[in-house]
This record gives C-alpha cells, structure tokens and sequence, in this order.
C-alpha cells in the first residue's frame, strides 16, 4: 500500500489555480464568501423577537449560519474539498469569518439540492446548523431557472 510522503499530490495547488470569486465580482464586497449567523438576535427588531416562534429560534441550542459561493472559483473549490477549513475561519483570506459554535474537528453532514445541475458557473449557497459538537449542511446549487 502506498504512504503519502511530502513529495505526492498536494490539493491545494489545484484549488489555487481557481480565478479568485473577488476578481470577477463575487467577493465580500458583494455578498459573497462570508459565513453569517442567521439567529443572531441583532439582526431581529424587539417586535420580531417577542413573536414566540422567532424567540425559540433565536433561543435555539445552535446556530444557523448562511454563506453563498461562485461556482468554479478558488473560494469555492475549498468550501466544497475542505468543508472544515472553509467553515472554521482556517482560510480568511479567501473565506471571512467561521460557522459561530463550530468546533474545530466537527462531524459535518452534507445534503445536496439540485445536485444534478452541473457547479461549472452559478452560485452555491450553504445553509448550516451547528450544536457545539456537529453540524448539518444544506448546499442548494443554482439551477437555470433559480
């Protein structure tokens, strides 16, 4: 059986040659690349906080934190080949801040919508909920009619 050694086949450099989302407009600037708590209670006005169903969540026993990508670009191939990287705060250059509550070695389950539609030019968006230990991902790849 072969043993890697330093000198095999290194990932990163073919995620590297990616063109940059922030060179063709889908950086930060335009909404791109940043992980966002979605139950963060600064986001609510004090009338959407005191409605039950919104203080429950808000209240919740994880976060819920929303990112979106454009397709075949270097920010995007890390996202999807290096999921804990991308959600740990691992790769600020490429991909701002981190899923809040994500532990550092997390167990991440992924599920794929319109997983038939090809990534090579629209945008990827991930939903993902996280307790502490674990987190959930919904990816939901953009479609011709989306």
């Amino acid at each position: 059986m072969a043993t890697r050694d330093e000198n095999e086949f290194n990932p990163n450099d073919l995620y590297d040659q990616f063109p940059s989302g922030a060179e063709e407009g889908f950086g930060f600037n335009e909404g791109f690349n940043e992980w966002v708590r979605i139950n963060d209670p600064t986001l609510f006005t004090e009338e959407a906080r005191r409605h039950p169903v919104i203080a429950a969540f808000l209240e919740a026993p994880f976060s819920v934190n929303y990112a979106q990508f454009k397709s075949s670009r270097q920010e995007t191939e890390y996202f999807i080949h290096k999921p804990v990287e991308a959600m740990t705060g691992r790769l600020p250059k490429l991909i701002r801040g981190r899923i809040d509550g994500m532990p550092d070695e997390p167990k991440i389950a992924t599920l794929v919508m319109n997983h038939h539609y090809s990534l090579a030019r629209l945008i990827t968006r991930s939903l993902v909920v996280e307790d502490g230990q674990d987190a959930g991902q919904l990816i939901h790849k953009q479609g011709d009619a989306s």
